[in-house]
């Protein structure tokens, strides 16, 4: 049987990879120069679909991490996910140990 946090965690890395390739083409259509865009919610529940409003400065701020991923309020799970910062729009956490924050640092696109 798998472990369910192994699971969440990978959910996680493919809402990462996801919203990596929008920014990609984003950047591609529409330049560098955006106020704010519109990003996954990078959380372990493979059937949200919400979207929040992030600045290019502040993902980039969370990608500099690869175990940090950028999440909707209150979509975190205090198993696997440490909240180091929210605001209004969106929550930052960090996978603290284990199987997660291997995954997480394995399946980072740009380490």
């Amino acid at each position: 049987m798998a472990d369910w946090r192994a699971e969440e965690a990978r959910n996680e890395t493919v809402f990462r990879e996801m919203n990596e390739w929008t920014e990609e083409a984003d950047d591609a259509r529409l330049g560098l120069e955006r106020p704010m865009d519109a990003y996954l919610c990078e959380c372990s529940d493979r059937r949200c679909a919400a979207t929040i409003r992030v600045t290019r400065h502040e993902y980039e701020g969370v990608r500099a991490s690869g175990v940090r991923f950028v999440i909707a309020l209150n979509h975190e799970n205090p198993e696997i996910d440490l909240v180091i910062s929210e605001n209004e729009r969106f929550a930052t956490v960090e996978k603290f140990y284990g199987v997660a924050a291997r995954i997480a640092r394995a399946a980072d696109p740009r380490r």
